[in-house]
């Protein structure tokens, strides 16, 4: 979104021992830290973050054997596509084009024509609350639409085991290469955003109801609904956050008073 004020402190991780080492010294001080993968669907307030960022983007291990590829959380979820896709393994080539990373993409089960990440997930490594080095099963992550365990605890994701399914390595390279080609005619990607803002309410899609009620163009500030794409939120050039939450709120608002239909905000807000 290229919204946001500073942060007091940012912080590089390299491995599972530094991330073990500093959630504890962190803890242990009192010192308020927040985690940031990509940072593709998030927004810091304008005045910034009063304590530590950090960022997972050092946490890149590939690791392969046989159909399980082992993706660190600082590995993007197009290059996870593309590995797969080269290994001829099929079960995350939708994730092709999102542009996060997989520490993220674990964090709110993310998808995309059809498939969710957990879907060919095995388990996850994590750093909990007290500096402990975990792994969790999939089926303990309490997976749902952008939906996790990892929501309502505070665990650093290191990265996640995948077991893929073997496929036809042409036809998932030809698969990744049509929903690219879906979201550049379909989506403004040549202007910042947070990716789709709201999420998809059950029966309904929030961009259709957004559209629907001629809110396409609605603009706050420098932040406006896209004239592309009704479910993204973009930032013309000169926006705060201030502006991107009003008008996010204003849209919840008003979809809701003409159709009685809630939507929720996919992006999410860092005070």
């Amino acid at each position: 979104m290229k919204v946001g004020g500073n942060a007091d402190f940012i912080v590089y991780p390299k491995n599972a021992e530094e991330v073990s080492m500093l959630i504890s010294f962190l803890n242990k001080e009192n010192i308020r830290y927040y985690i940031l993968g990509n940072g593709s669907n998030v927004m810091f307030s304008d005045e910034g973050f009063k304590g530590v960022i950090i960022k997972s983007e050092k946490l890149n291990d590939i690791k392969k054997d046989g159909n399980k590829i082992y993706f660190g959380a600082g590995v993007s979820m197009t290059k996870a596509a593309k590995t797969a896709v080269e290994n001829s393994l099929s079960g995350i080539e939708y994730c092709y084009g999102i542009p996060g990373n997989i520490g993220g993409g674990l964090y709110m089960n993310a998808g995309a024509y059809g498939g969710e990440i957990s879907s060919s997930l095995v388990s996850v490594d994590c750093v909990d609350e007290n500096g402990e080095i975990k792994t969790i099963s999939a089926k303990d992550c309490d997976y749902g639409y952008r939906h996790s365990v990892f929501m309502s605890r505070r665990l650093f994701i290191l990265g996640g085991l995948f077991q893929f399914e073997y496929g036809n390595k042409a036809e998932l390279k030809r698969f990744c290469e049509e929903i690219m080609q879906k979201r550049i005619s379909k989506q403004p990607l040549d202007m910042p955003s947070a990716g789709s803002s709201f999420k998809r309410p059950s029966g309904y899609f929030a961009a259709a109801l957004i559209d629907e009620c001629g809110l396409k163009g609605k603009t706050i500030g420098g932040a406006q609904v896209s004239e592309k794409h009704a479910g993204f939120i973009v930032n013309k050039g000169d926006a705060t956050c201030k502006d991107i939450t009003a008008l996010a709120d204003y849209v919840e608002n008003e979809v809701y008073k003409k159709t009685g239909i809630k939507i929720e905000k996919e992006m999410i807000i860092v005070e």
